[in-house]
């Protein structure tokens, strides 16, 4: 009797999965991998209903047990190709998710070339209109006969060209933040140095830098987009961190290109910052400069224990 009982269970449940399992089919689109599962689950429910059945009939054409051996042929068959047909429908989504990555990464790239290029449009305006307007200006205030003044006359000259030089100065670094010429011309390594050379000139913050790429030359993008990454950590740490110590570190190792910056300032709760949504747009920026190169970067920081930004970078 407890026999029966439990072979009418079974029989029920596996009857009620095949109905559920059937029933989706139309919900996966007729999905091959779903139908073989379902078909599948029939052919249990079908077994189960096969073994109740022997329990009242006991004249059989044919045996108990070569009804269940060919049933369980059938559905380890049916099971094994839809299991198949699963594993093509998740190499399909790796793909799918692959294709997804790399439109992400294409988009970011177009984006920040466009902002490149129209730094650099605009950099070149400064410099080739603003300019030479700026340098004329002071060939016609430095063309007064300063003997013919009284002082007071004198000192506002003297001050007119004094002022048109510190313009002409922050034209040429503006224009140089914009499109820097030395990145161009040498490279990341003299780029960064004149550039945490001037940044860090009058402040008590001493730079250590250590590269064995040297003049080496990579992509423009590479290179542009990791110097306003180094660019934007210096800078942040100079408003931020008040450091005594910032060091940059960079290396090529198996095809890898490989950035390490650190401070030693006051560092900050990433956790917090990011809960209050007050992580900053330069970090933002970073990491997607980082990723359109399909970079790695981390972050390693607590309050009053300084700033470790590690970058690698897969090369061409």
């Amino acid at each position: 009797m407890l026999l029966k009982v439990a072979l009418l269970l079974s029989m029920l449940i596996q009857l009620g999965a095949a109905i559920i399992a059937v029933s989706l089919i139309r919900r996966t689109r007729y999905n091959v991998s779903w139908i073989l599962i379902s078909s599948g689950f029939v052919l249990m429910a079908a077994r189960r209903l096969f073994e109740f059945s022997t329990l009242f009939w006991e004249t059989q054409l044919v045996s108990k047990e070569d009804v269940n051996s060919w049933i369980g042929v059938f559905i380890s068959l049916l099971l094994f190709f839809g299991l198949i047909f699963i594993r093509q429908i998740f190499n399909w989504q790796d793909r799918v998710e692959q294709i997804r990555k790399e439109g992400e990464m294409q988009t970011l790239s177009a984006v920040i070339q466009a902002e490149e290029k129209a730094r650099q449009v605009f950099a070149r305006d400064l410099h080739d209109g603003l300019g030479p307007l700026l340098s004329s200006i002071k060939m016609t205030v430095s063309a007064v006969d300063l003997t013919k003044l009284d002082q007071t006359n004198k000192k506002i000259i003297e001050r007119s060209c004094t002022a048109t030089d510190e313009v002409i100065a922050t034209l040429k670094e503006i224009s140089n933040n914009l499109s820097p010429h030395l990145l161009k011309n040498y490279g990341l390594t003299k780029a960064l140095e004149t550039f945490a050379g001037r940044l860090f000139e009058n402040s008590f913050i001493r730079f250590e830098m250590e590269s064995d790429i040297g003049e080496k030359r990579y992509y423009y993008d590479l290179e542009i987009s990791l110097y306003r990454v180094i660019s934007e950590l210096m800078n942040n740490s100079l408003k931020h961190a008040k450091p005594q110590c910032v060091k940059l570190k960079m290396s090529e190792e198996r095809n890898l290109l490989r950035v390490e910056y650190r401070d030693d300032g006051c560092g900050f709760d990433q956790k917090k910052q990011t809960e209050k949504g007050t992580s900053g747009m330069g970090l933002e920026n970073i990491r997607s400069r980082i990723k359109s190169l399909n970079g790695w970067l981390y972050i390693h920081t607590k309050p009053e224990d300084g700033v470790v930004v590690t970058i690698h970078i897969p090369l061409r």
